[in-house]
């Protein structure tokens, strides 16, 4: 279901819609007041996330997670992407750090089993070029999502380069390293 069909959540879809760039707002201040209730709207629902933990049944989360995410497909799995990357991104901007938060988050998850978690995390950065990628893209290697998009953004990359990658993808039968969102990939 697309995002302009559906019912509204943090967001409505007139939020949707602006923050995709399709509607403009009659004012400065018209735009202003629409941004702030969206962050205030964000705000309010990360603060809920604390009675869904604690008060949602059970049978409530599983028929949300079990039936609805299972019928959804790769929308389901772009969604929780999109929220651990948004929180990802969220926490970075606090004083808190990711690796504690996700920590404690899967232990109080955890701890409704009677059982805690040992949590690693190693997170190794790599920074990405156009030029690196296009040699990627030269030799025919396998590119990560985050890369193609990184390449569909960048303004020294024409489009065509990037479908004739998929071509030559999809002829070979290679598989694309979707490290996300596989439906927008293939819509590409």
């Amino acid at each position: 279901m697309s995002s302009a069909q559906r019912d509204r959540g943090i967001l409505s879809p007139a939020d949707r819609a602006y923050l995709r760039g399709e509607t403009e707002l009659a004012s400065t201040q018209s735009e202003r007041n629409t941004r702030a209730r969206i962050r205030e709207r964000i705000y309010d629902s990360l603060l809920d996330l604390e009675l869904l933990v604690e008060f949602l049944s059970d049978h409530d989360r599983e028929l949300i997670f079990e039936k609805r995410f299972e019928d959804a497909g790769t929308e389901a799995f772009d969604a929780l992407v999109s929220s651990i990357a948004f929180l990802y991104e969220g926490i970075g901007e606090t004083d808190l750090s990711f690796e504690t938060v996700l920590r404690e988050g899967i232990n109080v998850a955890e701890a409704k089993n009677d059982r805690a978690a040992t949590v690693g995390l190693e997170l190794t950065f790599q920074s990405l070029t156009t030029e690196q990628l296009r040699h990627k893209l030269e030799r025919r290697e396998s590119l990560s999502l985050t890369e193609i998009a990184y390449l569909h953004a960048s303004d020294e990359i024409r489009a065509d380069e990037l479908v004739r990658y998929f071509e030559d993808a999809k002829e070979s039968h290679r598989e694309i390293d979707d490290g996300r969102i596989q439906s927008k990939v293939t819509e590409f």
